[in-house]
This record gives C-alpha cells, sequence and structure tokens, in this order.
C-alpha cells in the first residue's frame, strides 16, 4: 500500500524528535515523532529526515536529494535557524542567505506539490547551554534569544509572503512556559519533553487551520475496521 508521507526536515531538534530520554539516564518523556506516528497511524507515514548541526546552507543540498528518491510527500516542515543564527563560525548564515535558503526550499517543496510549514528556532538558555560550550564561546560563538527571535521575525515575513503557515516557536515558548520556560530545553538548546510537546501542539494548530485535510482528525483510515472484514478477508481491499 501507498501511504502519503509527511516530511519532518530539519536539523537535531528534528533528529531528535524521536528521542523519549533526551536527558541521559532520565526518565522517559514526551516525543513529537512517536506522538505524530500514533496520531497518524494508519493514515500517513511520518518521515524523519534530521540533521545534527546542519545549517540552511548545507540543508539545501540535501533536500533535492530527499525528494528526488521518497515518493508521495504532501507535506513538510522546515525547520531551521538555530544553527543558523550562531554569531559566528562554521555553522553561522547570515541573515539574507538563511531566508534565500529556505525560499529556495519552499519553492522547491511546492514544484513537488508539497505543502510546506516553516518552523521559527524556540529560545536558548544562554547560562546552562555556555556552561558545555567554552571552547566556542571562547572563539565569539554565541546564540542569543535577541538573534533567534530576528531570524524567526524574518522567517514569518517569508511565510506570510509564500502564503504558508509559519510556527513562531519562540513565542509559543515564552507564553507557554512562563518563568520557568528554561524547563523546555535539556542542555540549553535542545528541547526537552515539555518543549516538544509545545511543538506538537502549534504544529497541529497550523496544520488544522492551513491544511485541514491533513490534519490526523479528519484523515480516514486504511482498510476497514476490523469488525467489518469478512472471515476469509476478501473484502478488505475493496
Amino acid at each position: 500500500m501507498d501511504y502519503e508521507k509527511f516530511l519532518l526536515f530539519g536539523d537535531s531538534i528534528t533528529e531528535f524528535a524521536f528521542n523519549t530520554r533526551p536527558i541521559e539516564d532520565g526518565k522517559d518523556q514526551y516525543a513529537l515523532g512517536a506522538a505524530l506516528v500514533n496520531e497518524y497511524t494508519r493514515k500517513m507515514d511520518i518521515l524523519q529526515r534530521g540533521f545534527k548541526g546542519y545549517t540552511s546552507r548545507w540543508a539545501l543540498k540535501i533536500l533535492p536529494e530527499i525528494l528526488k528518491h521518497e515518493s508521495n510527500i504532501v507535506m513538510a516542515t522546515i525547520f531551521l535557524g538555530a544553527n543558523d543564527a550562531c554569531s559566528a563560525g562554521p555553522q553561522s548564515v547570515p541573515l539574507p542567505e538563511f531566508i534565500d535558503n529556505i525560499r529556495q526550499m519552499v519553492s522547491l517543496m511546492k514544484s513537488y506539490h508539497i505543502r510546506p510549514i516553516i518552523i521559527g528556532p524556540g529560545l536558548v538558555d544562554r547560562e546552562k547551554w555556555e556552561k558545555e560550550k567554552s571552547e566556542e564561546i571562547a572563539l565569539g560563538y554565541f546564540r542569543t534569544n535577541e538573534n533567534f527571535a530576528i531570524y524567526s521575525d524574518a522567517l514569518a515575513k517569508l511565510a506570510n509572503e509564500e502564503k504558508v503557515p509559519f510556527v513562531a516557536l519562540n513565542k509559543a515558548f515564552q507564553q507557554e512556559g512562563g518563568d520557568a520556560w528554561q524547563q523546555l530545553l535539556t542542555d540549553g538548546l535542545h528541547f526537552s519533553g515539555k518543549g516538544y510537546k509545545i511543538f506538537h501542539d502549534e504544529l497541529l494548530k497550523v496544520i488544522e487551520t492551513f491544511y485541514p485535510q491533513y490534519h490526523p482528525k479528519n484523515m480516514q483510515y486504511k482498510l476497514k475496521d476490523w469488525r467489518d472484514v469478512l472471515d476469509d478477508g476478501s473484502n478488505i481491499m475493496s
């Protein structure tokens, strides 16, 4: 059977989307990828393509290959920026280039009749993140919420121009996390289960608004309910 596919495309936060133990030796936590697979079971396949440490510059090289070799992708997230927005270093991508890269990805997806969803970067707890990144900090490689907001706002503008949905995770984290927003992160940058739950909820909201036919509650199960299957199974595919 050929299932329609929902592509999750991005950096480490996408790569870790199925990780139920984002904190080593910690308790099981909510996992975005597993939640989506559960909600879309017998409706649509979830195709995860996340690449830790990658930027929009590098991801732009990968996306054409993914789309060339995968069939029936109907909807996709583009979630990049947490690396691009770094102040300096090999992962830093200037804002104009970053936006142009994302624009090219959106255009490519549209050429394949894929419905894109752009995701903006979340928040960064500098104190926690920089404690483990002393070598990078010494070289001037900083991530700040101020720069994340600049990149997120530029993505929101792009999404509006391209008439595609946008998820402003930094604002959602601030609103839902309140004074305890740091709990939405594990190491100061990557998401905890609580962070992924907010991501999930915001994602489903925009799907319901922009692409309601692909919201799980509006999709039909593949094949009949078992109660309607004849003993010999002869009507399963009818």
